[in-house]
């Protein structure tokens, strides 16, 4: 990578982070470009030489959380569910401010709605996985939306808390809730084969 790739890439970083921290305090709408650059210590030039305007620059922080989740869950999904947890979580500590914008309840609704259609489908892949099927059935689609949203609840109250809740505890907590799930599943599957 040559020294101006760096140059770019230190300046949308810093851009990046100045608006994650600005959107603690005010909603996308409301934080101006100049509030943004002054903050950043960069011009309102450099801003426009790789933004449009605000909502681009959110946009590509969308899309690479997105992206960054998108490929962590595909590597991992059949992974113990622990260690599945793990991966997340500490992808969600590691990008702390990144996170807590997003998950915010002032964030545009895009984010939450493009990581339910990604989760929903980890979820659907695992459970295939589990009870040896390609249907999705009405039951399956109503677990998904109750273990994708519950997630993102707690999420959000993690990130809302200023993340200081122990992570292990959170862990153990979703993992445990998830094991279940699958053991209900299996249960049921086992059941209906025996009522045959």
């Amino acid at each position: 990578m040559n020294q101006a790739d760096r140059r770019v890439r230190r300046t949308k970083k810093v851009l990046q982070e100045s608006l994650a921290v600005l959107f603690n305090e005010k909603k996308l709408e409301n934080i101006t470009i100049r509030e943004l650059t002054d903050y950043a210590d960069v011009h309102r030039s450099t801003f426009y030489a790789h933004y449009e305007d605000i909502y681009a620059l959110y946009t590509e922080i969308e899309d690479s959380v997105i992206e960054q989740l998108n490929q962590l869950i595909n590597e991992n999904f059949t992974v113990d569910l622990t260690q599945y947890y793990q991966l997340l979580f500490t992808y969600v500590d590691q990008n702390q401010k990144f996170c807590k914008m997003l998950f915010s309840d002032h964030a545009p609704a895009t984010f939450l709605a493009r990581l339910t259609v990604l989760f929903q489908s980890a979820c659907f892949k695992s459970w295939q996985v589990i009870l040896q099927t390609e249907y999705i059935s009405e039951e399956l689609l109503y677990l998904a939306d109750y273990q994708v949203q519950g997630s993102f609840m707690l999420v959000r109250r993690w990130s809302k808390s200023d993340f200081s809740f122990s992570k292990e505890k959170l862990i153990a907590m979703i993992a445990t809730i998830d094991e279940e799930i699958s053991n209900q599943l299996v249960k049921k599957k086992f059941s209906n084969r025996l009522n045959l």
